[in-house]
């Protein structure tokens, strides 16, 4: 069985790994800056729905399907950061 403890490390890096990289366009004064504080947002906004989406989880089938929507949303942000510039 999975760890909420583990999964919630892995989410909390996922998130910050997202806001260096979109602070570094903001900062930077790319093209991309609105979108990149947009993406920002969201990342938060993600955080803030797992949590207690993980915190829920009991069972294997939760973790699992948990770990697909983590996985299946750090995609769209890979995919939303790469066209950031």
């Amino acid at each position: 069985m999975a760890s909420k403890k583990n999964i919630k490390k892995d989410v909390k890096q996922m998130v910050y790994d997202i806001m260096d990289d979109c602070d570094y366009v903001v900062v930077s004064g790319g093209k991309g800056a609105d979108k990149a504080s947009k993406l920002m947002d969201d990342a938060v906004t993600f955080y803030e729905t797992m949590v207690p989406k993980i915190n829920l989880a009991k069972n294997n089938a939760d973790f699992k399907s948990v770990r697909a929507e983590i996985e299946e949303k750090a995609i769209g942000f890979v995919t939303e950061m790469n066209k950031l510039g």
